[in-house]
Formats: C-alpha cells, structure tokens, sequence
C-alpha cells in the first residue's frame, strides 16, 4: 500500500537543540505494535550501560492556568494535550552508535521528559533505504511502535509518529551492513503530554468525555452503521486533538481523502503531520473494554483550506491498508436535509461517541466565542438546536454529521452544547463549501468531483469491496463480558488453581478463509509481568486437532487489562472448514502472572465455542468444567477472502430441510425438520455475523422459529442437527 520516493524534498522547521536522560530498561519480549509497520523487534540484547554516554533531559511543567484552559470546554479550538520542545537530533549528534555481529549498525536515543504521560516524536527528515528499520519504545518495553521501514517514507519527508506511553522513549534505528544510500533522520520535535491522552479516560468505563455521550457501538450494535468506520481521530504536530471523516470521491480511483474543519490545523504544512486512528471504537456494547489503538495513518497534503469558512481536505500520502477495514463516507448536496441527524466523534480523544438529533437543522451564521473569522458567507453553517441524545466537546471539532441516510453534510466548527445543556452547535455546511471558491485549493468540488460529473450525491464504499477482511465473532448482541474465579483460585479462562494450560475457541459456518491475526479482550493482564504466552491456530472439528501456526513467546505485558489486543500472525494462514484460535499460559514462574481473557456467558441462549486443556483430560468445551453454561471466548478473528457455507454437511436419507416463507417480511420462519433432530438454529448475515440463535430441540413440521427484526437482506439459517450442520439462505424483504 505504500509509495516510496528517494528523491524527497523538504524544508528543515527551525528547531532548537534538546536533550536526554537515562532511566533503567527492563528486558523483556514483546509484541511489536504500531502505525502501518513490518516484521522486526528492537535489539534488546544491547548494553544499556552504552545509552549513558548522552544523559540529558527534556524538562516541562504545566502551569495550573494552563490545565485549565485546556479542560475548558472550547469545541471552537483543537484539544492541546502536548507541549512541543524543537529539537534537532541525528544519527550524527545525538545518540550512541553499536554494531552487531553479523554487521548492522544500531543506533539509539533516549529521550526524557519528566512526568509525561506519553511522548511523541517527530521526524523532519525521515528517509530510509531498503532492508533498514526503526523502533520507538518506552523504558519497560510495554509500548513498541515499529518497524518503520523505507514503505514509511513520505513526499514530504516528514513522519509523524504514535504517543508512547510514559516520559521516557527510546528511538532506535537499525541499518544492515550494506545499504543502497545511507538513511537521513531528524528529530524535530518531541511532544510531551500532559494531560494524559492515554489516560483521560476513567478505569471503569475509559470515558473522559461527559456522562450523557453514548458510544456508537451501543448505538449500532447490530454493526449495520458502516459510515462509523469512516470516522477517524486526529493527531496534528504531535499536540492537538481532533476528530474527521474518510469521504468518497467519484474519481475513476479510490482517494484517501480527509475531510474536517480548518480551524484543526495552524498552517496548511501540518496536514504533513496529520497521524488518524480508525476503528477506535469499543468492540461491542462493553464500557469496561477500550478499543485496539494502533490502526493508525500518518501524512498528508492539505488540498483545501480556507480558514474564513472553516473547511479543509486533506489527502493522506498512503491508502489505509485493507485489514484497518476503512470506510469512505457518501455525501449529499441536497440545501435540505433530514434526519435522523448523528454526529460520530471523539470527545476528549475518547473511543467513538454518537450524538443524534430527530429535528431540522437550519442555516445559521456561527460566531466564534473565540473570535476566529467565521461565516464571512452568511448562514454558512448548520445549527443543531439541541441533541436529542449525546452531545460534543473538545476533540469533537471537526467531526461530521450525517443525514438520515448517513450521508455527509457538515463538519463540527463549535458550539456551546454540553451534556448539562446540549443546546446550540454548528456546521459549516457541505453543499455551500462544495463551490463556494472558484479556486481549487478553497472548493471541494475540484476534488470530490475530478470529472466535473455534476453528481448530486454520492453513496459511501469500501474501497477494498473485492478484498474486504471482515472480523469473525462468537459473541452475541447482549453478552457481558466475565471473567469468573474457580473454586481453588484462578480464572475459568486464564490460569487458575487446576492448573489449566490452554483455551481455544471454534469457529463454525466457514468454508475457506484466509486468517491474519486475532483481536482478544483480557481481563487480567499485569504490565509488570515477565512471562510470556503463545498462540496458535488449528483446524478440527469438535476440538483443535491439526495445529496450522504458532507464534510463541508473546510477552504478557504487551497486553493490556481491559483493553482489546490485536495479534498478528507473521504470514496470512488459509483455513478449510471449522477452524480453532488457541493461547497456550504457562505456570513456570513463582509466583505466578495472571492472564484470563473475558468471555461470554449464557444460560438462554446456545452458543457454545470455549474449550480449556488439562493434560489429565485433553479439549473440553468449558460448560462441562463450570456452572453447566454455555461460552464464548471474548476472541475474535480477523480474516478475508471468506467463504461462508456448510462446513459438517454429511449425506443423509432423510428428506431436505424446508423453511418458509422465503422471502420473509416477518420476525417468524418455520421449519420442516425432513426428519432431522434440530438442536439450535442461528441467523446470520452474509458476512457471517451472528444476529440470533434459537433453541429448538425437536423433530417436525411447521417449527417456529423467531428470527426478530432484521433489515432488508439476505441471511443464512445456520441449523444444527445432531451430528451436523446445514445452511439455508433465506431473504428478508
């Protein structure tokens, strides 16, 4: 997905000399994580003693009036979570130089800055030849980003890079012993943050934004929102937070276009350091699980900003790569809208939120509390009189709004909403801005439009429709998770007093997928941890039988409680039929790590994936081990190229299995059972997500079966016999 130029330009910012500090390293092996990023690790191996030959430091405390005024509820500005030091490290001024056995050359920086709640750098000159890499990381190796490779360069030279989590990080650059041009890396810049951007959200429930903001994935439980993947957090110059939307183009290409409010952005030049988080969304209705934060996107170039009307476009240097599973929003230039109206954005860089509002919206002109030159075009923005639900604050600018048919109609310039008074917000309006300027740097049209078509409207897509990746799951709408202990201590899913080694979960329905890695919810996970983990997939049918991968010695603390981890298998694996993901724990060490991942438990309802293994009872499905109920592990798989369809089918004499009426406009079906005894009968859709699962236990003819409400489509009766499994597509009109 990504381009490369050798041959970049770029003018050098002015940037003052900074320094370093030296804390303790933990050695460790981690899981590596970060923005679009390659196979490698960092040489951990290497003498720490050798980073205490540049100790210095990046000194910064926050005055009390700046605190503040940065929890001052202005949606008419940026959230500034960061103070900027300018800086002008090199490989040749800064750091120490080591070289391994077999010839690579590492170079290594320690940067500090007291009391930071993450540190982000960024590079003025960043352009690396083939075969070389780059790590960033904190002190304890709990947070690794990389490897950056030369597929990282940018036209502009520039690399903007993720917040690491503590106040001290460690830059390090590996380059092999013959390379085709030697590497040039500046640091111009380190960010200190200090209001906690990892932090602002609470233990409990991860929300620093306000009581009353509803998160989307409670909103859309039933995943038919597709536009919410649209929507993006936004870091700019490593400081400022803000939230914008992947839009379409009706070019004859796909374009990776943001678009947001300019009053985001200082100079048309930060669109270079522009670095977007998508899917930062809670995995299901949990408000006790924060999302995977690593799906990022770093660069671009502005191509519209016009401060006086408070929009901009920007088009990021790279596709975001097919398995971040991005959306690109549909617009409309219909002058009247309708509802139901939803804001999505990301109040306080919180996880997604959605704001809703069942009225009209009117044209208004917005005059900024901050004084910013607003509205030079009367009536240029829409106002939301009062949401009906939710709300936005800061970090919400620039996030969209869409119509009743999700399609974009504006970006959020300010307001004085809040979840006590969620009165009065507005919008510069879309179908104004589309034209407004004759100039193609301050009118969308020029670049939504290429073709000049004269479309009206245009629908959202995914641009990777032929090679989607879809993300398979065994939880339902209205789990919980839980993560119960066992008589004799420990977790029913991690390790525990009976001294349990592993826990896998089935996946049924699938013919032929190709797997990439896997997304996990741990309940327990200490960061102080030094034991590690393995993971494994398998083909089989009632337990794990044929291992197909392992990955092995995942560090624990590479995981986070109540966060969503996402590992990665080193190469794509293809599964053929029932498949199962396992992770291996090990109780080597005194006293021992806790890890237990959250399942889902059931009484009702019928699914029934988690298996654990004893070494004195091999795979068995957890509800013979406990309470008799039926689980799923809180695992999910990520995969493409997805063939649903029977995967247990085996021959019969019995007569078909017939279910009427086809096509349905109601929430009943029923089932001639062709003398097969059905045991439970699941619903899903097309892309294998489960919408209900029925118990029926019985032979016969004329069986109801309550499929609930569903929208227009076509489905598959996933039925469940005694010995097998049949499949039957059914539409819903």
């Amino acid at each position: 997905m990504k381009t490369r130029n050798n041959q970049l330009q770029v003018s050098f910012k002015s940037r003052k000399f900074g320094v370093i500090l030296l804390l303790t390293i933990i050695t460790s092996v981690a899981a590596v994580k970060a923005q679009i990023s390659a196979p490698g690790s960092p040489a951990f191996s290497l003498d720490v003693n050798e980073l205490l030959k540049n100790v210095e430091e990046l000194p910064y405390t926050p005055g009390k009036a700046q605190l503040k005024e940065a929890r001052i509820i202005n949606k008419d500005e940026p959230l500034k979570f960061a103070h900027q030091f300018t800086v002008n490290y090199t490989p040749d001024n800064s750091g120490t130089w080591t070289q391994l056995d077999n010839g690579t050359k590492v170079w290594r920086l320690l940067i500090s800055s007291p009391n930071a709640y993450s540190i982000n750098v960024i590079f003025d000159r960043y352009v690396l030849p083939p075969g070389a890499k780059l790590f960033i990381y904190n002190t304890d190796k709990s947070d690794i980003k990389g490897a950056f490779t030369d597929a990282n360069n940018q036209p502009s030279g520039i690399l903007a890079t993720v917040p690491v989590r503590g106040d001290q990080v460690i830059v390090e650059y590996q380059e092999p012993a013959k390379v085709q041009f030697k590497a040039e890396l500046m640091i111009g810049a380190v960010n200190h943050d200090f209001l906690g951007i990892h932090n602002l959200k609470s233990t409990t429930s991860f929300n620093s934004s306000g009581y009353c903001n509803v998160d989307v994935s409670c909103f859309d439980q039933d995943n038919n929102l597709d536009v919410r993947r649209a929507v993006v957090k936004i870091i700019i110059d490593g400081q400022e937070l803000c939230t914008g939307t992947m839009i379409n183009s009706a070019g004859s290409e796909a374009k990776p276009y943001l678009i947001t409010s300019a009053h985001c952005y200082k100079l048309d030049a930060s669109a270079n350091t522009t670095l977007l988080y998508f899917n930062y969304d809670v995995p299901y209705c949990s408000d006790i699980i924060e999302a995977y934060p690593e799906h990022t996107l770093s660069g671009g170039e502005a191509r519209v900003m016009v401060n006086e009307l408070d929009i901009a476009l920007v088009e990021m240097f790279n596709m975001p790569p097919a398995y971040y599973r991005p959306y690109f929003a549909g617009w409309t230039l219909n002058p009247e809208p309708t509802g139901l109206f939803k804001a999505i954005h990301h109040p306080w860089g919180d996880v997604k939120k959605i704001a809703t509002f069942d009225g009209t919206i009117e044209a208004s002109s917005f005059n900024s509390y901050f004084n910013r030159p607003y509205a030079q075009v009367d009536n240029f923005h829409w106002r939301v009189a009062q949401w009906s639900t939710g709300t936005t604050e800061p970090g919400s600018s620039g996030g969209p709004l869409f119509d009743g048919n999700n399609n974009f109609v504006g970006a959020l310039s300010g307001g004085a909403a809040t979840c006590s008074s969620p009165v009065n917000d507005y919008y510069w309006q879309f179908y104004k801005a589309w034209d407004q300027k004759t100039e193609s740097n301050q009118q969308y049209k020029a670049w939504l439009d290429p073709l000049n078509s004269g479309v009206q409207s245009l629908n959202g897509a995914n641009p990777y429709e032929q090679q989607a990746f879809v993300r398979l799951s065994n939880i339902e709408k209205g789990d919980r998770p839980a993560n119960s202990t066992l008589i004799g201590g420990g977790y029913l899913s991690g390790h525990n007093g009976i001294k349990t080694t592993a826990y896998a979960e089935r996946f049924d329905g699938i013919k032929k997928a190709t797997i990439k890695g896997i997304y996990l919810m741990p309940g327990k996970s200490p960061q102080s941890s030094s034991q590690t983990f393995n993971i494994s997939l398998w083909q089989g049918t009632n337990e794990p039988e044929t291992m197909l991968v392992k990955k092995e010695d995942i560090a624990l603390n590479s995981l986070r409680a109540n966060r969503e981890g996402y590992l990665e298998f080193d190469t794509p694996i293809t599964v053929n039929g029932s498949f199962f993901v396992s992770y291996e724990i090990n109780y080597n060490n005194t006293p021992i790590d806790t890890l237990a991942v959250y399942y889902a438990a059931r009484t009702q309802k019928s699914n029934n994936t988690m298996l654990a293994y004893h070494q004195s009872t091999g795979w068995k499905y957890a509800s013979e081990l406990h309470e008799n109920k039926n689980y799923s592990l809180w695992l999910d798989v990520l995969a493409e190229a997805v063939v649903y369809g029977d995967t247990q089918i085996i021959p019969d004499t019995r007569s078909e299995v017939v279910i009427y009426p086809v096509p349905t406009k109601g929430n009943t079906l029923f089932i001639n059972s062709g003398g097969y005894f059905i045991q439970t009968v699941e619903v899903r859709d097309v892309l294998g997500r489960l919408w209900s699962v029925a118990t029926v236990n019985q032979a016969g003819e004329n069986l109801p079966i309550e499929i609930g409400v569903l929208p227009n489509g076509v489905y598959i009766l996933k039925i469940r016999t005694k010995n097998n499994w049949l499949s039957k597509k059914f539409m819903v009109e």
